[in-house]
């Protein structure tokens, strides 16, 4: 999107580059084609966003949801088809849930202890209903004094899914329905770390001995879970930094993907992402000129989750030619900026009170709890059916001051997140 003939809003905003939103998503459908196709609502974070994805994703299954508060509410705003990717101990809501799996949704609880599976049987139990679960398999790679993946799920090889399932036969109202082996030190791990530039051929070296692991690992235990007499609805697997390889295993019936759609700044580390455009961020406004060659935007940056690092900051996408101070970097309710000195740019003149500086967050779904809504650009002149059309923004690409109806509907010109909803998981 070309920032510079936009007028920027004169607040702190989230803005969504549909045209990039549609390349991404046409890109994923590509690479994910042989397989289902899994939404991440964590790395998306917005009702709006979800079904727009979903709309155009021919593949699509279902979502993948991070709590059972959250999990509760997408099945009340009509998502049949959730799987809760990590271990919850939210008896109410999960009780609440069961509304919906009787309508005939499908809705699986994640587990890797026995401690998950007597919480759910005891919840079943006293509603008289079966829960289906899905066991979560441990795809790191640990090494002699170096642990190469994440520390998540205790099912690390078939002798623990073994003694896991031992104490899952005894409880009468859980069915063991499907698998996960998140690869995440592959879908996850960028290879280009800022300052860090020395470890790039390390941690290729380490993706590649991985994949062969983590192929060998999940396969061997999805064939024993069906040797066992289990039916699985799903092997679940991959991330957006791994989806020509997780889509290429044979174990594997769908992939989850999220955080490809908006393309955050983490990914631009990543050699799997290359492809991808930046479709989401956020813009502040310019409000202060405190010396000559320093402008000062009303907000801060939203660092990131994760080992705290250069990596997990916000960046400057436009104009280029700003940087951040050493000594304050994004700010918490301001943040100053220096103009180049010597880099060339188009306006050579200061930005002016009121301009607009285009910034990109580092995690995807992280930005929208920092904004009630996304304000949707597109600058294509293709004619759309969306609910996006062309003309429904002016020339220079900024959000027309009109209302357009279609069937007595209004034309949505954001998109609303789940904080714009008043709700807010963890």
């Amino acid at each position: 999107m070309d920032f510079s003939h936009i007028i920027a809003p004169k607040t702190p905003s989230a803005w969504l580059d549909m045209d990039a939103l549609d390349y991404n998503i046409q890109l994923v459908n590509q690479k994910t084609q042989a397989v289902k196709l899994r939404l991440a609502t964590k790395s998306i974070r917005s009702l709006d966003v979800l079904r727009y994805i979903k709309d155009k994703s021919p593949h699509f299954i279902g979502l993948m949801s991070y709590s059972a508060d959250e999990s509760l509410y997408l099945l009340e705003n009509g998502f049949d088809n959730i799987l809760c990717a990590y271990p919850t101990l939210d008896t109410t809501s999960i009780a609440a849930a069961l509304k919906y799996t009787k309508q005939g949704a499908t809705m699986i609880w994640m587990v890797d202890r026995y401690e998950h599976v007597d919480m759910l049987n005891e919840v079943a139990k006293a509603h008289d209903v079966i829960i289906d679960i899905c066991l979560d398999i441990n795809m790191s790679m640990p090494l002699p004094k170096l642990y190469f993946g994440t520390k998540r799920s205790a099912l690390m090889s078939i002798k623990d899914v073994k003694k896991l399932l031992k104490h899952i036969k005894k409880c009468a109202h859980i069915n063991v329905s499907a698998a996960m082996g998140y690869e995440a030190q592959i879908a996850g791990l960028p290879e280009h770390l800022p300052g860090k530039a020395l470890l790039s051929p390390a941690i290729r070296l380490l993706k590649s001995r991985s994949q062969k692991q983590v192929s060998q690992r999940r396969r061997s235990i999805v064939e024993y879970l069906k040797k066992q007499g289990y039916t699985l609805k799903l092997v679940n697997g991959g991330g957006s930094g791994s989806m020509d390889f997780t889509s290429s295993q044979p174990e594997i019936s769908e992939i989850t993907v999220g955080s490809a759609y908006y393309k955050p700044a983490y990914f631009d580390y990543m050699d799997s992402m290359k492809e991808f455009q930046p479709a989401a961020g956020f813009v502040l406004p310019v409000t202060r000129q405190p010396e000559k060659g320093v402008i000062t935007c009303q907000g801060g940056g939203f660092i990131a989750s994760g080992a705290t690092g250069a990596d997990k900051a916000p960046v400057i996408h436009y104009p280029e030619y700003l940087s951040l101070l050493n000594d304050e970097g994004f700010g918490e309710v301001q943040t100053p900026m220096a103009i180049s000195k010597t880099k060339k740019h188009e306006n050579s003149s200061i930005l002016k009170l009121g301009d607009g500086v285009w910034c990109r967050h580092a995690k995807a779904g992280e930005l929208c709890e920092h904004f009630n809504e996304l304000i949707c650009y597109r600058q294509s002149t293709q004619s759309t059916s969306d609910g996006f059309a062309s003309d429904d923004f002016v020339s220079d690409g900024t959000l027309a001051k009109k209302s357009k109806k279609t069937n007595k509907e209004e034309k949505q010109q954001t998109m609303i997140t789940y904080r714009g909803e008043g709700r807010c998981f963890h």
